[in-house]
C-alpha cells in the first residue's frame, strides 16, 4: 500500500450521482446522491453487500448503465470534464485512454472466438495508429507487465486459467496508460491462491504506472491489504468514507462495524457477527436513516431524520446521527 496522498490532485470526482431502474411498480433507487473523489495515485475501495449499488456506480461513471437504468442526476468529472454530458463519440475517446475497466468475471468479458492478441490489439488500434511489428511488441510487453508468458499472445481465452484471463483483462485496462482504472470485484471468481496473485499484479501495475484505481468488492480483508481509503455503501447510499487505517481502527457507522466483524479471525475462535433483517424496498426508502431496519442502536430520531455524510475527523465522513453527535 502506498503512503497517504495528502492533498494530491483529484482525478475523478463523483458529485451527487443518482441512478434509477424503471419498473412497473416504481423506480428502484440503485444509487442515491452518491458523492466521492479519487486522488492521483490513490486506490479507493468501494465496499458493501451484494445489491448495494457498487457496480451500478461503476457503470454510471463509465456511462454504461443499461436500460431500464438511467442516470437521473449528478456529475462525474475526470480532470474537470463532466462525463455525463459528453456525446458518445467523446466518450469513446476517453474510454481506455483516460478511464478503463477491469470487469467482473473475465470469462464472460473476453470474446471466446478471438485470440488474446486481437482483443488487446483492438483496444490499442481504436485509439492509436501502429504498424504490426510495433503492435506485437506492445502486446507482448503488456503481457509481461502482468506476469503472463509470451505464448498467451496466440491463445484463445478458453485455453487460459481463470487467473490468467483476469490478468489479460488487467493488461487490456493498462494498454493505453489511463489515469483511472475501475476494478469491479477483480478477484471474486478466483480461489484464494489466485486471488493473491491477481491482487499483487494490480498493486504492482498501479504503483509502477501511477494509476488511480476504484476497487469494488465486498471482501473487507482484501480491501484492508490493498486500498488507501474505503467508501462503504449500503442500499444505494454512501454511509462512511475514511482512510483504511481509520475505518478499521475506528469504524463509526454500525454497518461498517458489522462488515469488519464478519471477517473470520485466524487468531481466535469466535462466532461471526451477522447482519439481521433485510434491506428495505429500494423503490420506497423509509424516512430517516436507511439502515434503521437492521440497526440495533436505532432510536426515534434515526427513524425521522435522514443523516447526511458529514466529516467527523480528518478525511473521515459518516452518515450516522449517533456518531456525528459523539464527534461534536
Amino acid at each position: 500500500m502506498r503512503p497517504p496522498n495528502g492533498e494530491s490532485p483529484k482525478v475523478l470526482e463523483v458529485d451527487r450521482l443518482s441512478v434509477h431502474y424503471a419498473t412497473d411498480r416504481g423506480a428502484v433507487i440503485a444509487a442515491n446522491d452518491v458523492s466521492f473523489f479519487l486522488r492521483e495515485g490513490e486506490i479507493l475501495g468501494l465496499v458493501g453487500e451484494s445489491g448495494c449499488g457498487k457496480t451500478t456506480v461503476a457503470m454510471a461513471i463509465l456511462r454504461m448503465v443499461q436500460s431500464p437504468g438511467k442516470i437521473v442526476s449528478g456529475q462525474v468529472r475526470i480532470n474537470g470534464r463532466d462525463i455525463v454530458s459528453l456525446s458518445e463519440q467523446q466518450l469513446r475517446q476517453i474510454r481506455w485512454c483516460e478511464l478503463a475497466l477491469i470487469p467482473q468475471g473475465a470469462m464472460n468479458s473476453l470474446n471466446p472466438v478471438t485470440k488474446i492478441k486481437e482483443q488487446i490489439g483492438d483496444a490499442i488500434t481504436a485509439h492509436e495508429s501502429m504498424d504490426p511489428t510495433a503492435l506485437r511488441r506492445r502486446i507482448l510487453d503488456l503481457l509481461d507487465d502482468v506476469g503472463l508468458p509470451e505464448r498467451v499472445y496466440n491463445m484463445y481465452p478458453h485455453e487460459l486459467s481463470g487467473g490468467m484471463k483476469q490478468r489479460v483483462c488487467i493488461a487490456m485496462a493498462i494498454a493505453l496508460n489511463p489515469q483511472v482504472i475501475i476494478a469491479d470485484e477483480p478477484t471474486s471468481a478466483l480461489d484464494v491462491v489466485v486471488q493473491r496473485v491477481v491482487a499483487q499484479t494490480l498493486l504492482d501495475v498501479t504503483s509502477r504506472l501511477g494509476v488511480s484505481m476504484l476497487m469494488i468488492g465486498h471482501d473487507m480483508g482484501l480491501q484492508a491489504q490493498m486500498v488507501d481509503r474505503v467508501a462503504v455503501m449500503y442500499a444505494g447510499n454512501l454511509v462512511e468514507v475514511a482512510p483504511v487505517d481509520a475505518i478499521f481502527d475506528r469504524p463509526c457507522h454500525p454497518y461498517t462495524r458489522l462488515l469488519i466483524e464478519s471477517i473470520p479471525s485466524i487468531e481466535e475462535r469466535k462466532p461471526l457477527r451477522v447482519t439481521e433483517g433485510l434491506t428495505h424496498d429500494l423503490r420506497n426508502p423509509p424516512p430517516g436513516c436507511i439502515f434503521q431496519y437492521r440497526c440495533r442502536d436505532c432510536d426515534a430520531e434515526c427513524r425521522s431524520e435522514r443523516p447526511q455524510l458529514i466529516e467527523v475527523a480528518e478525511d473521515h465522513y459518516v452518515a450516522c446521527l449517533a456518531s456525528q453527535e459523539k464527534a461534536t
